[in-house]
C-alpha cells in the first residue's frame, strides 16, 4: 500500500480521482490547491503525487518544480493532468491530457508506483500539527460546497450582486483562515522547511504591496526600495507571506488614517524592511501579545494567526520581527533579515 496525493481544484474531480486511486488498494491524500499540496507533501512525503495544472496559488507545473527543487521529496513522481498543456511539461515525470480513460489513469497509476523505490515512512505528526491538518481537511469540504453555490448564484438572475460579494468576502476569509491554521499548526511543530534562493528581495516587497495598493485603493501605500537589488538567500514564497500580514496589518488596523510606508534598506550584514502605519497604534498591554497566536484582532484579518506566523518565518529565515507603537502615533512593524 502506497501514500498518494491527489490535488485537483474541482471538487467533483479530486473525489473521482482519489476514489480510483483507493480502489487499487492505495491511501489517499487531498488538496484543493497546489500550496496545499506541497504543504501536504513535505508533511507526509507521499510515494506518489496526481496534480492538475490549473489550479489556485499555485499550477500543477509551479508544483513540479518546487518539488523537484526539495532534497526529500525530488525523487517523488508526479503525475500531471491538464486540457491546456498538450505535451505535458519536462518538470513531471508523467502526463495525462484531459478529458481521459479511467483505465488509461489506472495504468499510469499502477506504473509510477511501480517505479517507486520503498522508503521509511515519513514521522507520525505532533498533536498540535495533526489537530491543525484535521481542521483543515474538515473545513476544506464544506468551503468547496460553499465556493459550487456560490458560483451557481452569481450566473443567476435577479440576483442582489452586494449579497453575493459579501458571501464571497466570508468565503476567502474562511479559506484564509484554514490556511493559517495549517501553518500555524506546522510551525509550532518545528515542521517547515524553508526553500532557500538567492535573489533580488525588492521585487517580491514591490509585488506583494502592489497586491495591496489594488485591493485597498482608498489607502495610500508609498514604497520606497534602493535603486541596487538586495541580493539576500530566502525563500521567495514564505518571505512573501510575511510581507503580505504586515501589509494586512497596516491596512487594516491603520484603519484609513493617512498613509502606509513601507521602507528596504540594506547595509552589508542586514536588510530591514519597516511598515509604518498612522492608525490608532497599540498599548502597552497590547505589544506583549502582538505575535502571540490566537489573539483575534481585526489587524489580521481576526485569525489571530497572521503575526505570529510572520514572526515565526522571519525566525526561521534567522531574522526577527519587532514593532514600534504609541497609542494615536501610529505603529512601525520592522522585519530585520541577516546577510549570511
Amino acid at each position: 500500500m502506497s501514500l498518494v496525493l491527489v490535488a485537483d481544484d474541482e471538487p467533483a474531480v479530486l473525489e473521482v480521482l482519489s476514489q480510483v486511486v483507493e480502489d487499487l488498494g492505495h491511501d489517499v491524500l487531498q488538496a484543493r490547491d497546489g500550496e496545499e499540496a506541497l504543504g501536504l507533501a513535505r508533511s507526509r512525503r507521499p510515494h506518489l503525487v496526481v496534480t492538475d495544472h490549473v489550479m489556485p496559488r499555485l499550477s500543477g507545473v509551479e508544483l513540479c518544480r518546487r518539488l523537484r527543487s526539495d532534497e526529500i521529496l525530488k525523487d517523488v513522481p508526479v503525475i500531471l493532468l491538464s486540457a491546456v498543456l498538450p505535451q505535458g511539461a519536462p518538470e513531471a515525470s508523467a502526463f495525462l491530457h484531459k478529458p481521459f480513460e479511467i483505465t488509461d489513469f489506472e495504468s499510469l497509476i499502477r506504473q509510477s508506483l511501480e517505479k517507486t523505490p520503498e522508503k521509511s515512512p515519513a514521522p507520525d505528526a505532533s498533536p498540535v500539527e495533526a489537530l491543525g491538518h484535521w481542521v483543515s481537511q474538515t473545513l476544506q469540504g464544506p468551503l468547496a460546497t460553499a465556493r459550487e453555490q456560490l458560483q451557481r448564484l452569481q450566473s443567476a438572475p435577479a440576483v442582489d450582486r452586494q449579497t453575493l460579494d459579501v458571501l464571497g468576502a466570508q468565503l476567502r476569509s474562511m479559506e484564509f483562515l484554514t490556511r493559517s491554521l495549517q501553518d500555524a499548526a506546522r510551525l509550532a511543530a518545528g515542521s517547515v522547511a524553508l526553500q532557500p534562493v538567492a535573489e533580488d528581495l525588492s521585487p517580491h516587497l514591490r509585488q506583494v504591496v502592489e497586491s495591496w495598493q489594488s485591493l485597498a485603493p482608498e489607502v495610500p501605500i508609498r514604497l520606497a526600495v534602493p535603486g541596487a537589488p538586495v541580493e539576500l538567500r530566502f525563500d521567495p514564497e514564505r518571505i512573501r507571506q510575511v510581507f503580505d500580514a504586515l501589509l494586512a496589518n497596516a491596512v487594516h488596523h491603520g484603519k484609513g488614517r493617512g498613509e502606509v510606508r513601507v521602507e528596504l534598506t540594506s547595509s552589508q550584514s542586514l536588510v530591514t524592511v519597516r511598515v509604518r502605519d498612522e492608525g490608532p497604534g497599540f498599548s502597552d498591554q497590547e505589544l506583549p501579545r502582538l505575535f502571540t497566536p490566537f489573539q483575534a484582532r481585526q489587524t489580521d484579518g481576526g485569525t489571530g494567526l497572521g503575526l505570529y506566523i510572520a514572526s515565526e518565518l522571519a525566525r526561521l529565515h534567522g531574522g526577527a520581527l519587532s514593532v514600534e507603537s504609541r497609542l494615536e502615533k501610529g505603529s512601525t512593524f520592522s522585519l530585520l533579515l541577516p546577510r549570511q
